[in-house]
């Protein structure tokens, strides 16, 4: 029996334990609970420190992040970009400080935090880009500390640990090399990119917005002090064992690293936020030198020192120390002895003691929660222990132990009270203990501190000779070479100097020869000169002896008279001939002054002739002297040639006189030229008054000529204008008698070929006005004008008679109006011809009228186009953007629409109702906000094909060219933005329980659809390796996924309303329940036939449309492609007489698809042969990627 009551309490005591483990963990699970609810909102603050501090508490009491992760994925991360930032921010807390199987617990969600910041980089919010650069942080980091696990995730390795790791085979060194730069690039890019939206928009660092920003950026911080140190013995390791070449790559690398890292220092060591939290390190001025290896001692690891916060639980401590006393002084109450007391002292006692214990009882209570505060803040403290010193895990694990312990002792406090002074005793043992251990690591560090300072001085001492030893060899080398520079200047210039002397040395010998020659020369004429003057005196010397002896010759002198009078006759007739060569020379100068008129430029010919005759005079004299010295020598044969000789000197006097007489003579002839030359100057001046004069008259009498002429000229062209108008007003006439001539009843045009007309005719218009304008400037020809009567007068006459041939097989109405346009057209143009036949009336003649009613028939030919064939191509660019830019407006329209609409649910229901609304209504949103992702990609896809597709042409050509792929994507695009019009009306009517769920299930398949009809109609001109094609397909996954959980949440809701209207049968007999039953089965059978009956109607329907080619029956005449007014197939038709919500503002016509035209071009205008396909028409929603695909293809 004792053994069963042993085995029972033990029993008992089990099941109280695991109930209370149950109830421990179910608040634990709560804690977390409400902490990552409070730390990770939407609300643009920095998250608050006790609620991290327990989700990081957390990860250490249950040994990983499993609870963690279980609630983050139920966050909407992809709602709000700030709820994105923060949960980044706190993986990132437990990355670093959470329990080391945080990192493993993490392994299986990196792939949604990538595809969370794949989805935030696409969209352009403000939290967006730098969320995306944080979720590629923290997969870089985990997928590091992953791949190297002997580096925990918050880098605080000790250094014989990373020693080893360095120590591995150099090939993983390398690439380890290159992840730790991506992990720092990723990291200093997250940086820039938070500075650099701060600056732009001016938020400053003490306000909670530019916190919210700047939180995450201390651990950022951290991570990159430790990354720079890891870098720097990397980058060592690597230059001992890989040629330097090798690694230029990583050294640029590194350098850019480390100018962003210094700079983003620099910048958050200005910020307040920072200064009060960590204390940034200082980097060296220069990055280190990886080609000296003595430059790794220089190296001093940089420390981020986190500043010291003050605990939250002060009030704690002294309420803790107040109950201390109160437990002493209880327990001394307990202590008393009862053998000294007497009656009346134990009934004092009694009540004394009953007080003390009501006023022990709230203060045990008291002493319960702050003992669990205090074991808390216990592990709080052990945590950091663990975190800072490695080699106090041994003390780290027995405070577990002790927090075990003191756990289990927390839970019987209920009990008793003496176990609460024991747990005390034990927290301030623990503190104690924690606090030795504090002062302890403090010393060490400050050890360390010193040890690395003296260290960092030596070092730097070191680098400083080192530099200036470096800097002294590097000056002499620049010196040696400055001096071997100026060495080679030097012989250079020398060389050039010597070869520079050395020519002007032969320059100078040469000037010296010729100087030579000529002093030569200058001293033989010198010697000539004094040998004449010699001669001059032997001579005068012999005259003054012949003088004496004249006497003796004069008796010779009769008998060379005779010789004397020959030579009389010779010197006669050399007169003779100079008179003749005078007489020659006045020919000469005769015919010089003829030439003078003629041109004036023959007066230096004339110097050339003066200067030949001045040679010839020379010439002259020189044979005269020679003629003296033949006498001279005569004269010395004897007495007689003495008188000879003095005749000859008279008449050498005479021939000089002579000769000064014709050189007068000549100077009198060139002063008669020049007189000559003056008079000529003259009468050419009067000449050209005469002809001056003569030329002014000719040109009056010309211009008055021409003026004649040209009002001549201008009444010809004008006689032609007029013939040219009669005969465009017989054509116009002509037409006219058409149009009322029976027998013209039986011609049939097509409203094809009149626009054709039209349009020609219209620029016909234009083209007349500007000739008309042309020829009002200038009026001398009108043949311009001329060609465009005749176009415009033909034009025109096509025009009528091909709208009266239109009008033959039009309806009615139109061809009445159509006829009576082409009256009007032909009246108006005889009357714009009337006025162009006047010269009063040309100025103002205006065809705008005749321009007007041609635009009326160019209207009415395109309203009797076929359904379809009224757009242009060249109206397609423009088309193709209407519809997108309609498409995007409706979509936002209908966002908006929604968020009304939930507004409005709030406020009319509750309960599981306002629960189902607001599930689906938000499924709705985030269907339509995917949608409007997916058209702003499509818009983008098709820009850039149109952009690479084009070429040279123009983006309306390019269109025009691919007409058929245009009109697909214009009718996709309607298609989309109809199916978010009908998901606003199906939600609409759901919420005010109008409408049926399963209009809401139709409208998400109909969406599905026709996304994939736009993803089909973009890819088609698309290129497979395009970004933005990959954008849209991604855009195209996430509609389809959103239209999934439409359903899904459509379902759901349902079958919850349901459930709630759950059928009672407590007040049911049995015969009542199987009528009820038999009731039931009939209703499922009628259910089942209107079932059948109505997809049998639906594929009439379908069938119906689509050999109708796309246009529904109701639909009216007028409407074009234009607008979101050409309707789509009711596929699912709305039930009967069910009225639809207000909603004209958000409301579009059901876009039609445009079908594929199968018909033959026609002739007018030229379009392109048509593609050769099946006539049988295919459903675009079930089969519309391969239909687009074959048919624009």
């Amino acid at each position: 029996m004792a053994s069963k009551k042993t085995e029972s309490k033990k029993n008992e005591k089990t099941d109280k334990s695991e109930k209370a483990l149950a109830a421990e963990k179910e608040q634990f699970v709560k804690l977390q609970l409400q902490s990552i609810t409070k730390s990770i909102t939407n609300v643009e603050a920095p998250i608050k420190e006790k609620y991290g501090r327990n989700i990081i508490l957390g990860t250490h009491k249950e040994g990983g992040a499993v609870t963690f992760w279980s609630h983050a994925v139920s966050l909407p991360l992809s709602s709000n970009a700030i709820l994105s930032w923060k949960f980044c921010h706190v993986v990132h807390k437990l990355l670093r400080d959470g329990h080391p199987n945080t990192l493993r617990d993490s392994r299986g969600h990196t792939a949604s935090i990538r595809q969370m910041g794949t989805l935030w980089g696409n969209l352009h919010d403000r939290y967006g880009h730098i969320v995306a650069l944080y979720a590629k942080l923290l997969c870089i980091k985990i997928d590091f500390h992953l791949k190297h696990l002997e580096i925990p995730p918050n880098l605080e390795a000790p250094e014989q640990v990373l020693d080893k790791a360095i120590a591995i085979d150099i090939n993983k060194v390398f690439d380890m090399t290159g992840e730790v730069l991506e992990y720092m690039e990723a990291a200093l890019k997250l940086q820039e990119t938070v500075f650099r939206q701060m600056e732009c928009s001016s938020t400053s660092s003490t306000t909670p917005v530019g916190q919210c920003r700047l939180a995450p950026l201390v651990l950022v911080i951290q991570d990159c002090g430790l990354l720079y140190h890891f870098l720097v013995k990397l980058l060592f390791k690597l230059h001992s064992r890989i040629p330097v070449d090798a690694l230029l790559g990583h050294r640029e690398r590194f350098r850019e690293q480390f100018n962003s890292l210094t700079q983003f220092f620099e910048r958050a060591r200005g910020m307040e936020f920072f200064k009060s939290i960590i204390q940034i390190p200082d980097l060296p001025d220069e990055p280190p030198n990886f080609l000296r290896a003595a430059s790794l001692a220089d190296h001093v690891k940089p420390m981020v020192v986190q500043n010291e916060t003050f605990p939250d639980y002060d009030e704690t401590d002294t309420q803790l120390d107040f109950g201390e006393g109160n437990y002493q002084m209880y327990y001394g109450y307990n202590q008393f002895d009862p053998s000294t007391d007497i009656p009346e002292q134990r009934e004092t006692e009694a009540d004394t003691l009953r007080k003390e214990l009501e006023v022990v009882k709230p203060e045990l209570e008291l002493i319960k929660v702050e003992a669990q505060r205090a074991v808390v803040q216990l592990k709080s403290q052990v945590n950091k222990l663990e975190s800072e010193l490695e080699d106090q895990r041994t003390h780290k694990q027995m405070a577990l132990v002790e927090n075990e312990r003191l756990r289990m002792e927390v839970e019987n406090l209920r009990a008793q009270t003496a176990v609460a002074a024991s747990i005390q005793a034990t927290v301030e043992d623990a503190g104690s203990r924690a606090q030795t251990a504090q002062i302890h690591f403090t010393r060490l560090k400050e050890k360390h501190a010193e040890l690395v300072s003296r260290h960092a001085d030596l070092m730097r001492k070191n680098a400083e000779m080192v530099k200036q030893l470096s800097s002294t060899q590097q000056a002499q080398e620049e010196l040696l070479t400055y001096k071997q520079q100026m060495a080679v200047e030097v012989e250079q210039l020398r060389q050039d100097n010597s070869s520079k002397l050395e020519a002007q040395r032969a320059e100078i010998e040469r000037l010296k020869q010729e100087l030579a020659t000529e002093r030569a020369a200058m001293f033989q004429v010198h010697n000539t000169l004094q040998s004449k003057e010699k001669a001059g005196d032997e001579l005068s010397s012999v005259l003054v002896g012949l003088q004496a002896e004249k006497e003796t010759l004069l008796r010779t002198v009769k008998d060379q008279e005779a010789e004397i009078a020959s030579l009389r006759q010779a010197a006669q007739l050399h007169q003779t001939t100079l008179q003749q060569e005078r007489d020659r020379h006045q020919r000469e100068m005769t015919a010089l002054q003829n030439q003078l008129q003629e041109k004036l430029c023959r007066e230096q010919e004339l110097q050339l002739e003066m200067e030949k005759l001045r040679r010839e005079l020379e010439e002259k004299r020189a044979e005269l002297l020679r003629a003296q010295s033949a006498l001279n020598s005569k004269e010395t044969t004897g007495d007689q040639l003495s008188s000879v000789l003095v005749g000859l000197q008279a008449q050498k006097e005479v021939l000089l006189r002579s000769v000064k007489e014709q050189e007068a003579e000549i100077t009198n002839l060139r002063q008669a030229a020049q007189l000559h030359q003056a008079t000529l100057l003259q009468e050419r001046d009067r000449s050209q008054r005469e002809i001056t004069a003569l030329q002014s008259q000719m040109q009056a009498k010309l211009s008055l000529d021409s003026g004649l002429l040209q009002q001549k000229l201008q009444d010809e062209q004008f006689s032609l204008l007029q013939c040219a108008v009669v005969e465009a007003e017989g054509i116009v006439l002509d037409a006219v008698a058409k149009v009322d001539d029976p027998l013209h009843v039986r011609c049939i045009s097509t409203p094809d070929y009149l626009i054709n007309r039209a349009e020609l005719t219209l620029a016909s218009i234009d083209k007349m006005q500007q000739s008309q304008a042309a020829y009002l400037r200038n009026m001398d020809d009108a043949s311009g004008l001329l060609r465009s009567v005749t176009q415009f007068s033909h034009l025109i006459a096509d025009t009528i008679v091909n709208g009266a041939g239109t009008a033959h097989s039009a309806p009615t109405d139109q061809a009445d109006r159509l006829t009576d346009n082409c009256r009007d057209c032909a009246t108006h143009c005889l009357q714009y011809l009337k006025e162009l036949k006047l010269k009063a009336t040309l100025p103002r003649a205006d065809p705008t009228a005749v321009r007007y009613v041609v635009q009326r028939i160019l209207n009415q030919g395109q309203d009797l186009l076929p359904r379809g064939a009224d757009v242009r191509k060249e109206e397609l660019a423009e088309m193709v953007d209407k519809e997108m830019a309609a498409t995007s407006t409706a979509i936002e329209d209908a966002v908006l629409r929604m968020d009304e609409i939930l507004s409005q649910a709030r406020r009319d229901s509750s309960g599981v109702k306002l629960e189902v609304n607001q599930n689906i209504i938000g499924s709705c949103s985030d269907l339509m906000k995917a949608i409007h992702m997916l058209v702003t990609a499509a818009t983008d896809l098709q820009r850039d094909i149109v952009d690479n597709g084009r070429g040279a042409g123009s983006v309306k050509d390019f269109y025009a060219k691919n007409s058929r792929w245009t009109e697909g994507l214009i009718s996709a695009s309607k298609a989309v933005g109809w199916g978010a019009t009908q998901m606003l009306e199906s939600a609409d009517k759901v919420v005010t329980d109008r409408g049926k769920y399963e209009e809401l299930i139709v409208c998400s398949h109909e969406i599905a659809a026709s996304t994939a009809q736009l993803v089909a109609a973009s890819k088609v001109k698309a290129d497979r390796g395009n970004k933005k094609l990959q954008t849209l397909q991604q855009a195209s996954r996430h509609v389809n996924d959103m239209a999934a959980v439409v359903v899904s949440s459509t379902k759901s809701g349902q079958m919850q309303i349901e459930n709630k209207n759950s059928m009672d049968f407590s007040g049911l007999s049995l015969i009542k329940l199987k009528t009820e039953e038999m009731d039931s089965q009939v209703k499922v059978l009628e259910l089942e036939k209107q079932l059948v009956n109505e997809r049998i109607r639906l594929g009439e329907l379908r069938k119906k449309h689509y050999e109708m080619g796309g246009i529904p029956m109701d639909s009216p005449p007028g409407n074009t492609v234009n607008s979101f007014d050409s309707s789509l197939p009711t596929v699912f038709p709305d039930p009967p007489n069910m009225e639809l919500p207000s909603l004209d503002a958000f409301t579009l016509d059901p876009p039609r698809f445009e079908p594929l035209r199968l018909d033959p071009p026609r002739p007018e205008p030229p379009a392109p042969e048509p593609a050769k396909t099946s006539s049988k028409r295919t459903s675009i929603f079930h089969k519309s990627g391969s239909l687009l695909k074959n048919a624009f293809r």
